[in-house]
């Protein structure tokens, strides 16, 4: 599933997912009943825990989505114990320099590729298939996602997103802003410009590009700029409901 769902990453396909900062499985197959293509379990800035997140893997499975994890950092234990527990890929945070976007290639693939280390893991059936096979084969199916968010990666832009292994690269506008100095402003000028520079380095290299989206309007406009992976906040939708709701009331 993962692999055909790197390939339509790669081809520039219209993808729809969800951040889920929430611990729950529930939340994922609610996602997965409607006909997301994935959901990226939120680790960064969610609590859930590794019991949890395998769940919430298990839940995306069930219904044919891509399980990635947004995981806190681009360390061995964040990287491996996620990938260990069966997510079909990571999203790294602050990738800002082409030695950490090494880094976490290294940390998320297997050798020759890499140098993620052998486990019995619920990736590999906890060792109950040919694991000789599975060694082989799973580069393949791992999806490798990074982050770029901060001001110090724009110089070097083109070198990151063309360290080899990288499947595609998430432009992160909120913390674009922020490191630029235009904290809650993602449509200033200068966001919108780094924001374009971004995308254009990722489109020289031959890599997915992705990012966030609130409406529909939205994946129309991104999608009609190269960009096909868009991805939802379960809190900022419920939340919205739940405002617009109280609003309606109030009148």
């Amino acid at each position: 599933m993962s692999e055909g769902f790197k390939e339509r990453m790669r081809r520039g396909e219209r993808l729809l997912g969800f951040f889920i900062g929430t611990p729950s499985a529930a939340t994922v197959e609610m996602a997965g009943h409607c006909g997301y293509d994935f959901v990226i379990i939120d680790t960064e800035h969610g609590p859930a825990g590794i019991e949890t997140i395998e769940d919430m893997l298990r839940a995306a499975a069930l219904h044919g989505m891509a399980g990635l994890v947004r995981v806190p950092d681009g360390s061995v234990a964040s990287i491996q114990r996620v990938l260990d527990a069966g997510a079909d890929g990571i999203l790294v945070p602050h990738v800002s320099s082409t030695a950490i976007a090494r880094e976490v290639v290294e940390r998320a693939l297997y050798a020759p590729e890499g140098k993620r280390g052998v486990a019995l893991s619920r990736s590999s059936a906890y060792g109950t298939g040919d694991s000789k096979a599975y060694y082989a084969t799973r580069n393949r199916h791992t999806i490798v996602i990074i982050m770029v968010e901060d001001a110090e990666a724009l110089p070097v832009v083109d070198e990151i997103v063309s360290v080899p292994g990288i499947d595609a690269v998430f432009i992160g506008p909120g913390d674009l802003g922020a490191s630029l100095g235009h904290a809650g402003d993602i449509r200033h000028p200068a966001v919108q410009e780094a924001v374009t520079r971004i995308a254009e380095a990722a489109r020289r290299a031959g890599v997915a590009r992705a990012t966030v989206g609130r409406t529909a309007e939205d994946v129309r406009r991104l999608e009609a700029a190269g960009t096909g992976m868009v991805c939802f906040n379960t809190t900022a939708m419920l939340v919205g409901a739940m405002q617009a709701l109280k609003a309606d009331l109030a009148h």
